[in-house]
């Protein structure tokens, strides 16, 4: 049944989302901007993203750099600096926003109503097993990573893509476990939203620090080999990590209009239900931005998203009130859980 909401939990969720955090853990935001850079644009960050992030009372949004299979292998290094540099000149040229490299950064972005940047790598191809890069990524502001995106790589093996329902094998390569020793060394945060069933158990064996599931949902809600399992979310869990909901309809199970935030609502609520409130949040995974950007604008979207864009998302907010979460556990759902998880996982 579709879902009408009610006036009175739309204005709540207005309120919320600008007295309280607020936090999208995974946007494609690096590429898009070298996209949109690509295409001649000048000011993408301010055109593009700064009214809706601020009509949606963002406060932080982790930027993927992600590397399309064209790139890989000759030229991923150079297409991810690339990214990173456009973000980050991006960055210099707009005060409203901050590069949140430690937790001072993401104090002061709350504390200065900025719209603050982490940026982390959306799979390691690229990196393969040339650890000192990890180094120069670090000191360039990269504060986590994901060891693969849906694809193997000398590292780990991903899961299939979101559009597809194949079981893929193997686990962390021994590469792959010296990376994860390596960024907890570092202090980088690990992502395992793309990572298949076999390495995802690797990962509970050696990491010793909190990961996180940056952008997934229920595979009991919705069958997808990208959405975690029950078990997989109580490991999760249990490790202090946050699972972040993905809009993309591949992995919720419905696209765009009413419908779908009743599906997203379910997923939401189901892992709540699951490993408790405060270790869910928000973490899109816009998928039509970054396709317009590359079309330069010229395609007509594809519509993979639940959501619109950032300024739609207290609707959400205001179906999970009107479903009956409470007040307290959406604050910590819409961005307080975040909050929590990087103030653990980045330097002080």
């Amino acid at each position: 049944m579709d879902m009408q909401i009610q006036e009175q939990y739309m204005e709540q969720a207005r309120k919320l989302h600008q007295a309280c955090p607020v936090a999208d853990a995974h946007l494609d935001l690096a590429g898009e901007l070298l996209l949109h850079v690509n295409n001649g644009e000048r000011e993408a960050l301010r055109r593009h993203y700064l009214d809706e992030l601020r009509e949606g009372g963002f406060n932080l949004v982790v930027s993927s750099v992600y590397l399309e299979n064209e790139y890989l292998p000759e030229m991923g290094l150079r297409k991810a600096m690339d990214q990173i540099g456009v973000l980050l000149e991006e960055l210099d040229q707009n005060e409203e926003f901050l590069l949140v490299k430690n937790v001072r950064d993401l104090d002061r972005a709350l504390e200065e109503d900025r719209i603050g940047v982490l940026l982390y790598l959306e799979g390691m191809d690229f990196v393969g097993t040339d650890f000192h890069l990890l180094r120069t990524l670090w000191e360039a502001g990269v504060r986590g990573a994901s060891l693969t995106w849906s694809r193997r790589n000398a590292l780990a093996s991903g899961c299939c893509v979101a559009s597809k329902r194949i079981p893929v094998p193997g686990g962390l390569t021994d590469e792959g476990v010296e990376a994860v020793r390596r960024m907890e060394d570092l202090g980088m945060f690990l992502d395992i939203s793309h990572l298949n069933d076999d390495g995802f158990e690797d990962v509970c064996a050696v990491a010793s620090k909190p990961f996180a599931a940056t952008h997934s949902n229920s595979r009991t809600i919705y069958f997808n080999y990208r959405n975690l399992t029950d078990e997989q979310m109580k490991k999760l869990a249990a490790q202090r990590g946050v699972i972040g909901l993905n809009g993309c309809r591949f992995l919720v199970g419905k696209g765009q209009g009413e419908e779908a935030l009743d599906w997203l609502c379910s997923h939401l609520e189901y892992m709540a239900g699951l490993v408790g409130a405060d270790k869910v949040g928000y973490g899109f995974d816009f998928c039509d931005a970054y396709d317009d950007a590359r079309d330069g604008g010229t395609q007509k979207k594809n519509h993979n998203d639940c959501l619109v864009s950032h300024c739609h998302v207290p609707e959400l907010t205001a179906a999970l009130l009107q479903r009956g979460m409470s007040e307290e556990d959406v604050k910590g759902v819409i961005g307080g859980n975040w909050i929590r998880y990087f103030r653990q996982v980045l330097p002080k």
